[in-house]
């Protein structure tokens, strides 16, 4: 755990109570989608919230790692995704109208060399409209675009890569925020980093198969 009371934004916001800080992002669906992905997906890594480091600048990795306005972004070799990756799609809200969905697989599958909170969210989009399409069902194609455009919450892990980002999206000016940034190391617990912004509300979060 990070030894310390308050965190500082590092030149990207105010001070920001530690304490305060981690009740608030374990009760954010975006936090809640970086655990289930663990457990379902990563069996074996789990994430702890009280380990959590609050920082607007990450400490260094394997990989080269970057903080700007929209939060924590990896810079990766150019490569080929090999298989697509996997992913579950989660609703949350009354109506079930709120998207959330973890992805794990190979971070060459999105495409670009420069993964961040907008590149994320763009392959998120496309991902999830794509697993809720069905070619022989045209009445598919009007519940993926609105599954897509809902999107609020992403989280991506490459374990093999070492690398993972959680990204929220703003439910009123859609504008990303990279808020987590993963790291896969030698133990089971994985490092993760909180980029230190602070007012959206907890929701649950449920299964959508």
């Amino acid at each position: 755990m990070v030894p310390m009371g308050h965190a500082a934004a590092g030149g990207f916001g105010p001070v920001v109570n530690a304490d305060a800080f981690r009740a608030e992002l374990a009760g954010k669906a975006v936090w809640k989608l970086l655990v289930k992905g663990l457990e379902v997906f990563v069996p074996g890594r789990t994430a702890s919230i009280g380990d959590v480091r609050i920082t607007a600048s990450p400490a260094l990795m394997h990989v080269p790692v970057f903080a700007n306005g929209t939060g924590f972004g990896v810079q990766l070799r150019k490569g080929k995704a090999l298989r697509e990756p996997e992913r579950e799609i989660y609703v949350r809200g009354d109506s079930g109208r709120i998207i959330g969905i973890a992805i794990v697989g190979p971070a060459a599958a999105i495409g670009t060399r420069t993964i961040d909170a907008v590149n994320l969210v763009r392959y998120a989009r496309w991902l999830t409209y794509q697993t809720l399409y069905n070619p022989a069902d045209s009445d598919s194609v009007g519940a993926a675009v609105r599954a897509a455009r809902a999107l609020q919450d992403v989280v991506f892990l490459d374990p093999a890569a070492g690398i993972g980002l959680g990204v929220e999206i703003d439910p009123v000016t859609r504008s990303p925020l990279s808020r987590l940034l993963v790291g896969f190391g030698d133990t089971a617990a994985v490092t993760v980093q909180a980029y230190p912004v602070t007012g959206r509300p907890a929701q649950p979060v449920r299964s959508q198969n």
